[in-house]
This record gives structure tokens, sequence and C-alpha cells, in this order.
């Protein structure tokens, strides 16, 4: 009975229209609802400085987890607290840890220069220990240099050694022997082609070919467009011709443009010595320019003996006036200490030139062993 009725209603309701309405409104409520889940920011991507927490290893679904890639319990260990699986999940199966897409955590950290950088460190302790000052930190430069240097030694004393060894006790045949692919006659080198023939994976690699033609001779050329180059000019090496898509006319060519070549540089040598005849104003203009040079050169030259001349005459002002103020000065030295005058001798101004030059020339040094011939 229950059922019936409620057939009756939706009959009813789908009469008058009323359930596509409340299909609306259902409709609208579960939009309201994802638009209202979309501003949510999901766990990870919001920061927030009053309650900072920060996760290390985050992954996505779509990773897989480091304990669920090799079931095995007796495989790599994994740190639940850090979340860090340091050895390799695939050892134990005879994977290669290259062709792997997670070969563990130390096989990370030992990417790149960390190997080299670690035996440059243990070269650097040893060396210290031997007595030779290096520091990875504070000398990098010396002990990469003194590192390469020590290889190369240790290189050569190996070949020596081995070179000593075989020819005291022989063996050289035996150390030549063909490679063990040849000695078992199988190879098993994995290639694959494609449908052209051209290979796609495999010890063999492919060449990428150009899609231009190359080495494409035309007209009888040996040499291609471009093999010549010549005074910002492309052209053919075997002819040396300039001129695109033109017949090839081997050595006869080459002799020819370099006739040319020196022909056109002859004319340009013969038109530079060859000068234009000046005219009368030129001529005019070119001695008045020459007078005029002459007439202050002599200016210069009286000008130049005139000032020194004047220089000569206030450094003999300056050397009178210094062997005044030096006896003035012996003078003074000579009165009592009690009696002699308060700043006699300070003078505020700047000294000159001359006056410098004075003092420089009369100054007595007690250090020169020849001071006691200046008097004589």
């Amino acid at each position: 009975a229950k059922r019936t009725l409620k057939a009756q209603k939706l009959q009813e309701e789908l009469a008058s229209g009323k359930l596509e309405q409340v299909e609306r409104d259902h409709n609208s409520e579960d939009e309201d609802e994802d638009k209202y889940a979309d501003d949510i920011d999901m766990p990870g991507q919001n920061f927030d400085s009053k309650r900072r927490i920060t996760v290390r290893n985050l992954r996505i679904r779509e990773d897989i987890a480091k304990y669920l890639r090799n079931l095995d319990p007796n495989s790599a260990y994994y740190d639940p607290k850090t979340r860090a699986m340091r050895e390799n999940p695939y050892a134990n199966t005879g994977k290669n840890p290259d062709e792997v897409g997670y070969a563990g955590d130390n096989f990370v950290r030992y990417t790149g220069d960390t190997i080299s950088m670690a035996q440059t460190q243990l070269f650097a302790w040893e060396a210290y220990d031997k007595g030779s000052e290096v520091h990875l930190q504070a000398d990098p430069t010396k002990l990469e240099l003194l590192y390469k240097s020590f290889k190369v030694k240790k290189e050569d004393f190996k070949a020596q050694q081995k070179e000593s060894i075989l020819e005291k006790y022989g063996g050289q045949e035996h150390l030549d022997a063909p490679p063990a692919e040849l000695l078992l006659a199988q190879t098993e080198d994995y290639v694959e082609y494609s449908r052209h023939g051209t290979v796609i994976k495999g010890q063999e690699k492919a060449i990428a070919c150009s899609k231009y033609e190359e080495d494409v001779k035309i007209n009888n050329h040996t040499c291609i467009w471009g093999s010549y180059w010549k005074e910002g000019k492309w052209g053919y090496k075997c002819c040396h011709s300039f001129v695109k898509f033109s017949y090839c006319t081997g050595e006869a060519g080459k002799e020819i443009a370099n006739s040319e070549a020196s022909l056109s540089e002859d004319q340009t040598r013969d038109e530079e010595h060859v000068t234009k005849p000046k005219t009368l104003m030129e001529i005019h203009q070119e001695k008045q320019k020459d007078k005029k040079k002459k007439k202050h050169k002599k200016s210069s030259n009286s000008d130049s003996e005139g000032e020194e001349k004047k220089k000569q005459e206030k450094l003999k002002k300056a050397l009178n006036a210094e062997e005044a103020r030096l006896l003035h000065v012996k003078e003074i030295m000579q009165i009592d200490e009690r009696k002699r005058p308060y700043n006699s001798v300070y003078e505020t101004r700047e000294p000159t030139e001359e006056e410098m030059e004075a003092y420089r020339m009369k100054r007595q040094r007690p250090d020169d062993p020849m001071a006691s011939f200046l008097g004589q």
C-alpha cells in the first residue's frame, strides 16, 4: 500500500512539475558544496607562522611508498620516524640501480662530485699527516693541484713498475690476449631497430642526420659551397669561386682569382702614391702654417729661457736668505737659554719651492761621510 502511495505522489509531482524544481535545488546545493570545498587548502599547502609545521618527505598518492617497493623483510631497513630508507630496496633482486626509479637515499647522496670530494678530503688528511700543509676549505686550489700531480706521479710509477717487471720476467704476450667476447665467439648485445632500420636502443648510438642535404657536389665541383672564405665572402675551395652554382674551373680558376687580387692591390697602391696637384691657395696656406709654427717655437724657446733665468734668480735669493737664517740661528744658539728671545725664528707662512730647495742644499747631514769636506 505504501509503495502505491509513493508511486502516485511521484506521478502527481511529475505532472505538476514540482520534481524538476526539487532536482534543481539539490543540484545547486551540490554546486555550493563543491565551491566551498575548492576554497579549503590541502594539508601541507598552507603555511602559518604561528603553528609552523614542516614535513620533510611529502609524497603524492601516485608515488609508491618506500616500504612497499620490496616486501621482503630482509631487504633494506625503513626508518618510520625519519621516513628514510638508506640502502637500495632492490639490492637482492639483481636489478641495475641506474634503471630503477628509486635506489635508496644513499644512492642520491653519492651522486655528482661527492665521491671526488671525499677522495680529496682523504688525500688532504693523509698529506697533512705526512707533513704538507694542505686543507680542503682553507686552500682548495693548492690541494686540487697537489692531488692532480700526485695522481699523475702514481700512474707513472705504476707504469714504470709494470715495465720493469715485464722486462725482468717477461709475459707481455699474455697481456695482449684478445677480448673475452672473441674468445667465447658469442655476443649478447641488446639492440632495438625501427621499421626503417635505424638504431633506437642499444650500445650503438643512432647518428643524428641533418634535414639538409650534405656533401652534394654540383657542376664538377670537388668541394661544397662554403668550404672557402675570403674577405667576408663564401665560395668553393676547389676553384676559389665566389659565385654560387657556378661551374668549376679548377686550378686555372685559382690562378685567375689570385692574379685579380694582386692586380687590385697594385691599383690601390698606385692610387695612394699618385697625388693631386696643389693649387696656389693651398700652397700659400701651408707656408703661412709653417711660419706660425716657427714663430711659436721661437716664442716658446724665449719664454722657457726667461723662466729659467727667473728661477735661478729666485734660487740665489733663497740661498742668501737661508745663509742669513743659519747665521742668525747660530748666533741665537750661542746665547744663554735664559736670555734667548721667545719664538724668534718661528714663521707662519708656507715656504716656497726655491726656499725648500735652498734648505735642502744648505742642510747639514751628519750621516754623510763627505760632510766634513763641505766647508773646505
